[in-house]
């Protein structure tokens, strides 16, 4: 069925639902940084009312003087509360309101018309940009809508009698005003969450990328320095093996020579092969894979002609064929040692990924719908075989499971050009 792509393209834009934002915003690291922002908010305000305090004295204006004086102790409590509890979100919810509710005894309560109340109708405006920032998309909303109820009370109901005189304009239009900035607001720190939500998400992937990396590099370490061992090791003893072996041959014991070479020749596949294909990325794994086999007990067949670069990003390439291989060593803990094999086939023609395994399996598999097979183990994952069909579907291409007389096979084939 095809859909608007005008539909499409705003739920692009607007990918995360409520509970994502208000579970972002109480994570412990915005929580923490959101501390410090609302602490030095709270100290420039009471700042500032410590300075609005000293024109009130001067001019003699004792109901501006109490004004700010309740501001400042309600900023105090705030900061007491943050600091008890290091939830902002509650912290600035609570400010919001009680300071709507200082605001709207300072209206009723003056009675000096001649001093205007705009400019607190002015800031009162910029609240849901400060909320928003503070407390995110959800939580900053709920407390700009202290500003919202003010308004309202204000201009449309029967307290606009015992308000100082207002223009028509700030009556009727001031409540529908702080409405489109609250949307506006809402829409700014949405896109700004968003960012930040995917950013982090990044962050996250490539730090695990990197730690995968290291790891891999670290094992592939291993492998060289076992290497290395055993080729000083067999190269120290070459001379004497060359004299069993002439001795054999001296004797005419062809039979013994030969059994003897076929000895040397399975003592030489202790040695893991380090160059499978020209791809560092694919021959870093199957080296790795390959030492794995050998130490299970038997040695792998790998087939595979991949090209050093191709239109396939390194991560995706990586989660291919690690599950892959991942999901086949496993199951080769439950195949007694003489049956174990593995057969991995990866090809690349210039257009299409091909990847190919076969591996025997002890355990019946069962499948879902999907396609996918259900996960035997005690704690159910299922995350290799999923992986693979999400990669392959997003190459544009199609990965298949299936299992006949004990043998699992996987086949993927992707796009990459």
């Amino acid at each position: 069925m095809n859909t608007n792509p005008s539909f499409d393209n705003l739920r692009r834009r607007f990918r995360y639902n409520i509970k994502q934002l208000m579970d972002f915003e109480l994570e412990e690291s915005v929580q923490q940084q959101k501390y410090h922002t609302t602490m030095i908010l709270f100290v420039g305000f009471i700042f500032y009312s410590l300075i609005t305090i000293w024109p009130c004295i001067k001019s003699g204006y004792p109901h501006g003087i109490v004004t700010n004086v309740a501001i400042i102790i309600l900023f105090l409590l705030a900061m007491l509360l943050l600091h008890v509890t290091h939830n902002h979100v509650t912290t600035l919810i609570f400010g919001s309101y009680e300071l709507c509710l200082i605001l709207f005894f300072h209206f009723i309560m003056e009675v000096d018309w001649t001093i205007g109340m705009d400019a607190f109708w002015l800031f009162i405006l910029a609240m849901p940009f400060i909320t928003d920032y503070i407390a995110g998309v959800v939580y900053g909303t709920i407390a700009a809508f202290s500003g919202f109820f003010l308004s309202y009370l204000c201009f449309h109901t029967r307290m606009l009698n015992y308000l100082q005189p207002y223009g028509s304009n700030m009556v009727q239009w001031y409540t529908i005003i702080y409405a489109v900035m609250m949307m506006a607001a809402a829409v700014i720190e949405y896109e700004l969450t968003a960012y930040q939500i995917d950013k982090k998400a990044s962050d996250e992937k490539i730090s695990f990328y990197q730690k995968e990396r290291t790891q891999r590099l670290q094992r592939l370490l291993e492998i060289y320095e076992s290497n290395e061992l055993t080729i000083r090791k067999y190269k120290h003893d070459v001379k004497h093996f060359n004299r069993v072996l002439a001795s054999f041959i001296q004797n005419k014991e062809y039979e013994s020579a030969a059994n003897y070479l076929r000895e040397f020749d399975s003592m030489l596949e202790t040695v893991t092969a380090v160059s499978f294909c020209d791809n560092k990325v694919v021959n870093e794994l199957l080296s790795i894979y390959a030492n794995r086999c050998q130490k299970m007990g038997f040695k792998p067949r790998f087939k595979v002609t991949v090209p050093d670069h191709f239109p396939m990003e390194d991560p995706d390439l990586t989660s291919l064929v690690a599950n892959a291989l991942e999901n086949a060593c496993e199951a080769q803990r439950l195949i007694p040692e003489e049956k174990r094999s593995l057969l991995f086939e990866l090809s690349y023609d210039g257009r299409k990924l091909k990847l190919f395994t076969k591996n025997p399996c002890a355990v019946e598999t069962t499948f879902s719908d999907n396609g996918l097979p259900i996960s035997t183990r005690q704690v159910q994952s299922g995350v290799g075989t999923t992986q693979i069909k999400a990669i392959a579907e997003k190459y544009g291409g199609v990965a298949s499971f299936t299992q006949n007389d004990g043998v699992f096979t996987v086949k993927a084939v992707m796009t990459c050009m």
